[in-house]
């Protein structure tokens, strides 16, 4: 475990009441909420849907003066047939895009960058696999890292706050088997959560074009916060060793 020195901090996973019917969120409190964790800007993803450009505008607009250096990116958490997908560069929600395949084809034609979200949420629930019928999940990660969805996203959220640590530290696993970047995010859907994992950038992240940038040349890491307030990288036995330091303390 150690300290991620980055220039910005971004929960890449957060919805709002605004088009999120599971979601208790106020947009009008996420700036400061997430200031006060340390955060640099947030990536609102509804579920299938973006923001009208003309709320876009208004909601910039309103916040720009309270918190002139922070990001708020517009993007996506679609339902596809290969799982949750958070969509970055789409101005709308497409015609066909629960084809993850589609969802692809459509994000290269923007220059738009492809998340798969907690691709291993309850994975490893006994329960759920009883409920739903299906086998128990015992794939390796060298299994799991040839599954079809891994061929077609940029990168992977391998911190979700949602998520139990062996899900993540799994996902984690996962990517540096693929060689593809991850991410973090609270996936946050009130006003309690909001950057316990976030997604820290080598370099200033100002604007949405920026983000697609730094995005594309994978210049950032999954972070995480400690009860004392540091932002430290997400890796295997992270969580645990942050866990014995407060103990300790």
């Amino acid at each position: 475990m150690s300290d991620g020195l980055h220039s910005a901090v971004i929960d890449m996973h957060v919805h709002t009441i605004e088009a999120s019917s599971d979601s208790t969120l106020r947009p009008a409190d996420l700036p400061a909420l997430a200031s006060a964790q340390g955060l640099s800007g947030a990536n609102i993803s509804e579920h299938d849907q973006v923001w009208e450009a003309h709320l876009r505008a208004a909601y910039q607009e309103a916040h720009r003066e309270e918190h002139p250096g922070f990001l708020t990116n517009f993007g996506m958490e679609v339902s596809t047939d290969l799982g949750h997908m958070i969509a970055l560069g789409l101005e709308s929600y497409l015609s066909g895009i629960r084809s993850a395949r589609r969802l692809r084809e459509e994000l290269d034609a923007v220059g738009g960058f492809l998340i798969v979200a907690h691709p291993f949420r309850h994975a490893f629930d006994a329960v759920t696999a009883m409920r739903t019928g299906e086998e128990p999940f015992n794939l390796t990660p060298q299994q799991a890292a040839e599954l079809p969805v891994f061929d077609l996203v940029d990168g992977i959220e391998v911190a979700n706050a949602c998520n139990t640590v062996r899900e993540n530290e799994f996902a984690y696993r996962v990517a540096k088997l693929r060689g593809l970047s991850g991410t973090g995010g609270s996936d946050a859907h009130s006003d309690t959560g909001i950057g316990y994992f976030a997604t820290g950038f080598e370099r200033s992240v100002e604007t949405s074009e920026q983000l697609l940038a730094e995005l594309h040349a994978a210049r950032f890491e999954a972070v995480h916060r400690t009860r004392g307030g540091r932002l430290v990288r997400f890796e295997p036995g992270s969580v645990a060793a942050v866990d014995a330091e407060a103990a300790s303390g």
